[in-house]
């Protein structure tokens, strides 16, 4: 968390809300994080001396502004050119999936159904944001870190086209032996 933390104050300074937006408007595709888990990361970084808090009065409401310091862009520049570790699965739907041999063939007929619908709609979601993609226009500057932006969202629709792909399949192999 608090490495995307500084990634996000690496583009400007900002409110814990606009945090807290931002990582739902883009990446909360693989992250998501709670006003505690982000308040508890922002306040390691400014023990750590990583990022500096400005208080302000803005339209009769008291707002903290968050900046980046050299300190936090030294240890964000570390973060992103070390090696990327190799983690595990994180699908909940796995977990389900392996015990399913519990339940009647109709149960898991219905429940894998059901969450082939709700991946399907995830995937509608992200196409569409895709599509939006080639109506915006990114600064310059800008452009490169927009377009590695824009690959985490193919991978976001490639992912998700996988799993449809493979509920498809496995739904199709359980609907045939419950009828022979």
């Amino acid at each position: 968390m608090e490495y995307v933390i500084l990634g996000l104050l690496m583009l400007r300074q900002r409110s814990i809300y606009e945090i807290k937006k931002i990582l739902e408007e883009t990446i909360s595709l693989f992250y998501s994080a709670s006003f505690g888990s982000i308040n508890s990361a922002i306040e390691k970084l400014v023990a750590k001396q990583a990022v500096t808090v400005q208080e302000q009065v803005e339209g009769g409401r008291f707002k903290k502004i968050y900046s980046i310091t050299p300190i936090g862009q030294t240890l964000f520049e570390q973060w992103l050119t070390s090696a990327i570790p190799q983690e595990k699965v994180k699908d909940p739907a796995l977990t389900r999936l392996f015990f399913m041999g519990f339940l009647k063939p109709s149960e898991q007929i219905r429940l894998l159904s059901e969450h082939l619908g709700s991946v399907q709609m995830v995937h509608a979601q992200l196409s569409s944001l895709l599509r939006e993609r080639e109506q915006m226009s990114v600064a310059t500057e800008q452009q490169a870190l927009a377009d590695f932006q824009w690959l985490t969202l193919e991978y976001g629709v490639a992912y998700y086209s996988f799993n449809i792909n493979w509920y498809q399949q496995l739904l199709s192999k359980l609907e045939e032996s419950g009828n022979e």
